[in-house]
């Protein structure tokens, strides 16, 4: 056989390793169903080969551009999220793809060169077609270690932010990508990165190589770093605002209590007043006294009672906002009252599972299925929350979270959730099914 054969059989093993590597990582990050994946693979498996082609024959600049252009399309309409997430997820592929084969390149040519003129060879003997070989295998593989060594920081960087801060994320990875475009698109020009004018060809090739592999390399360290404090900056915010939100329970909880302590000092005169009434008869006036004295002490008729003052004020306050909301509001949980869990942590578990909850709810707009039904029940020597909602995601399987290497996809609340049923030994499962999410922590009751 030929050897453009032979090099054509090559080059589309590569391409169908991109277009797997792809595929099979963004899945972790997007939701998608199996035969998009199929496709997703296929329609970039193609790109990679038109948009090659178009870049040798006709014009390198339309060619990459189609290629890119097609891999934003591509995930847009296949994948499953906000708009602007997928956005952030395609950028960030393409720019390690694109900043890691230019990388790698330059590294290789660069050191041969070196070789050569070290060796007093002909520096021409290193363009040949072990090079393209090695190359291209060595940019697969860097691009598939590249991918696995970001798995875990972009478990929290794709998860659990606003549409915003994807948007703004992706737009200096993209512009860092079209800058190393530039640079690959100049020197299939023959434009070179020059050195000294005394310099020769040979040192100009080496000089340029090295600038090459350094503008790649820098912007690679750009893209990780920035992306990476960006999404540490949300992180702390997002802490900050919880605990905030943790602290106005508990002086919510507080006003309440100094309530109820005026109500009980004043408690003597209040009986006096009511036998007075009761001995005139006077029922009217009784009842609107009775009706004074709940709003005093700050009570609700229909307010939620768990056994745990810190959790009903929490309930109390999520029951008003899901009201507000026109959400439709069930509670049936109670609280052992020796269950070995701090009245902070149970904050942290129920706050964050039921701002979730109410966020989700919020977003299938005046719908009147809109629920919230938070249930409780004791299992042997274990305590079972158990809460469920409606949402406009479409059907996920239960998954079982019992450490912190298997990230939650819904965002940092739940995220804390998982921390906080891992201090107390305990798991979370998730379930999505016919556009109910639910989720169950089990913890263990410790044994007094």
């Amino acid at each position: 056989m030929s050897f453009e054969y032979y090099l054509f059989s090559f080059y589309l093993f590569c391409y169908a390793g991109y277009a797997w590597v792809t595929e099979h990582s963004t899945k972790k990050y997007l939701n998608c169903g199996k035969h998009n994946g199929k496709i997703f693979t296929l329609l970039l498996f193609l790109t990679y080969i038109v948009g090659n082609a178009i870049c040798l024959f006709v014009s390198y600049p339309v060619g990459i551009l189609l290629s890119h252009i097609t891999i934003f399309v591509l995930t847009l309409v296949l994948f499953q999220a906000e708009t602007e997430k997928k956005l952030l997820t395609a950028a960030i592929f393409l720019g390690c793809m694109r900043l890691t084969n230019q990388f790698l390149s330059s590294f290789v040519y660069f050191l041969l060169l070196l070789y050569s003129y070290g060796m007093e060879k002909d520096p021409t003997t290193v363009y040949s077609v072990k090079t393209e070989y090695f190359i291209l295998i060595l940019q697969l593989v860097g691009y598939t270690v590249v991918i696995h060594f970001l798995e875990k920081p972009l478990l929290s960087i794709l998860n659990g932010k606003v549409k915003k801060w994807y948007l703004m994320s992706a737009i200096p990875i993209i512009i860092l990508t079209v800058v190393q475009d530039i640079a690959e698109w100049a020197a299939t020009k023959g434009i070179m990165f020059r050195g000294e004018d005394r310099w020769n060809l040979s040192y100009n090739q080496l000089f340029s190589y090295g600038t090459n592999l350094l503008l790649a390399l820098l912007c690679m360290c750009i893209e990780y770093f920035y992306i990476l404090g960006m999404d540490r900056i949300y992180m702390e915010q997002k802490r900050k605002e919880q605990y905030q939100a943790k602290v106005e329970v508990y002086n919510m909880l507080e006003e309440q209590y100094r309530k109820m302590e005026r109500l009980r000092h004043d408690m003597k005169n209040h009986i006096i007043g009511l036998y007075a009434l009761l001995e005139q008869k006077e029922w009217e006036k009784m009842k609107d006294y009775l009706q004074q004295m709940a709003i005093t002490g700050a009570f609700d008729k229909s307010e939620d009672t768990t056994g745990n003052q810190v959790v009903d004020a929490l309930l109390y306050q999520k029951r008003k906002e899901a009201k507000k909301n026109k959400i439709q509001w069930e509670v049936d949980l109670q609280i052992p009252k020796k269950c070995g869990i701090e009245d902070f942590d149970f904050c942290v578990l129920i706050g964050n599972i039921l701002d979730n909850a109410i966020e989700a709810c919020n977003k299938l707009g005046e719908s009147p299925e809109k629920f919230i039904s938070i249930h409780s029940d004791i299992q042997k020597s274990f305590f079972l929350l158990e809460v469920k909602n409606s949402t406009s995601l479409k059907d996920m399987g239960p998954v079982i979270y019992t450490d912190k290497s298997k990230q939650l996809r819904h965002g940092i609340g739940l995220l804390n959730v998982l921390e906080t049923s891992q201090k107390y030994n305990g798991t979370i499962e998730t379930e999505l099914k016919h556009r109910v999410f639910t989720i169950s922590v089990l913890l263990p009751i410790p044994k007094l």
